[in-house]
């Protein structure tokens, strides 16, 4: 068996600069038995729609891909249509199933909630409308059974069994809003089934919601719990989901416990979390937040996802922008047998390896403060801070700021998602500029503002501090915020 060093396990991958086909970077040497790719959340609309799809389906052809994988909301609004759209633009790259010189590829697709149910999402419904489609072709409507197995020509059912290179592939499908399928048989069928999966070598777990308890974007709910509780009795087991739209420049999306889960970002558009001042609103309510919020969609897709190779001794996850037609970030690799003493992706482990993000030598935080308004458009003064980007040892993937008062009270501390979190690093300003409510900042006591750049574990790096300030801001700095 290879000796798979440090190194291989940080991936070492960073001068590999384009996409040219997704070929395996071999980092240990041999021949990879298995090569899938992976994505989820494509939300097929309209023809016009799967473009990028179709230019992602080829850089897997053209990878040797012996399987694709897509990991739910395969269609936006629910309607026949999408499938229909999808199946095309699949048969347009895969004629008969085949990729180059005849080689079979396996379409791996499971359903999302959106297959079930868009069709009555509010905001989709009404753009399903004004573009001529309608409910009267809702696959859950139509049978999603009957439907599927007319578009794909493939055996449609609530838990499937397929294989690939000798390698079993099980996915679970969702609900539907009849609630007569999805991950309740998970459980069972993995008890009935479990004694003919190979112990020696992975199997792929594949459904749209994360199984409770893994990635950093996992939730809970009993369902999914319940989920998670059946894969943990299969060390070899190796989950997908999507339904997040989390990013893969989180290293948290791959977590390893009992098993091995991995969250498969989006193809259409990323989610902004709301922990931040830069982050998303609630849904009800009123902002007092002042620092604009990242764009979410339709102004922040960023299609990315997986190509999976799979060896005697590891898997590789090699991370990918398919809207760039780039690498992402270092691979993943998972040796392999999956042992108890071999797990390096426990959030514990990855957590020490992940380098702390550091500014450069000699970078300057400036603070003032400027008149602006809030997000619901009320009045309000602001303390901007400007300074340069982190990208020292590995780039920020968020920042705190800190207000810490000279008595050693308690400090004030916001946080503030870098701008270009999901994307690659060249996408990163210069410098970074975040403002925040300044009623939230200590009054008529001294205090000094402190800026760190942190992982995405939360570690932070050496921080910029300013001068030492007292009382409220005075008047406002003739900087402009843009």
């Amino acid at each position: 068996m290879a000796n798979i060093s440090r190194r291989c396990f940080l991936g070492g991958a960073a001068a590999f600069a384009g996409l040219t086909g997704c070929t395996s970077l071999r980092l240990a040497g041999g021949k990879p038995s298995l090569t899938f790719g992976v994505i989820s959340d494509i939300h097929i609309t309209t023809p016009e729609s799967t473009a990028l799809l179709e230019r992602t389906f080829r850089a897997f052809r053209d990878s040797k891909a012996d399987a694709v994988m897509i990991c739910g909301d395969l269609s936006d609004w629910g309607l026949r249509s999408g499938l229909e759209y999808l199946a095309a633009t699949w048969n347009r790259v895969f004629p008969n199933n085949k990729g180059i010189g005849g080689r079979p590829v396996q379409k791996l697709f499971c359903t999302g909630n959106h297959d079930y149910e868009g069709w009555w999402y509010g905001d989709m419904t009404m753009e399903m409308h004004a573009l001529g489609y309608f409910e009267d072709e809702a696959l859950i409507r139509l049978g999603m059974k009957q439907c599927w197995e007319s578009i794909f020509q493939e055996e449609f059912a609530p838990i499937r069994r397929r294989s690939v290179n000798g390698y079993d592939f099980i996915s679970a499908e969702w609900y539907g809003r009849d609630k007569t399928s999805g991950f309740d048989q998970t459980d069972a069928w993995l008890k009935a089934n479990g004694s003919g999966l190979d112990p020696s070598r992975p199997f792929f777990y594949f459904q749209h919601p994360p199984p409770a308890g893994t990635t950093s974007s996992s939730g809970g709910g009993d369902m999914q719990k319940k989920v998670s509780g059946a894969l943990a009795a299969f060390p070899n087991a190796v989950s997908f989901s999507g339904h997040t739209h989390w990013t893969l420049n989180d290293a948290r999306s791959i977590w390893q416990g009992a098993y091995t889960a991995v969250s498969v970002p989006s193809m259409s558009y990323t989610t902004v979390p709301g922990s931040y001042e830069n982050g998303g609103d609630a849904r009800n309510g009123k902002s007092v937040r002042s620092m604009p919020k990242i764009p979410a969609r339709f102004n922040l897709e960023e299609a990315q996802g997986f190509f999976v190779s799979v060896y005697s001794d590891r898997i590789e996850l090699e991370r990918h922008d398919f809207t760039r037609q780039k690498r992402a970030g270092e691979s993943w690799i998972v040796p392999l047998p999956m042992t108890k003493e071999r797990k390096p992706y426990t959030f514990a482990a990855h957590s020490e390896r992940t380098p702390v993000p550091q500014f450069p030598a000699g970078a300057d935080l400036q603070t003032f403060t400027r008149n602006t308004e809030t997000r619901s458009d009320k009045w309000e003064i602001v303390m901007v801070c400007d300074f340069p980007t982190a990208t020292c040892g590995i780039r920020a993937f968020d920042y705190e700021i800190r207000a810490v008062p000279t008595d050693r009270s308690a400090p004030m501390v916001k946080r503030f998602l870098s701008p270009a979190f999901h994307k690659l690093p060249q996408d990163e300003p210069a410098r970074m500029r975040f403002y925040f409510n300044v009623e939230d900042l200590p009054q008529d006591k001294e205090y000094r503002i402190e800026v760190y750049p942190r992982n995405c574990f939360g570690k932070c790096g050496k921080p910029l501090v300013s001068a030492p300030r007292r009382g409220k801001p005075g008047k406002a700095s003739a900087i402009p915020l843009a």
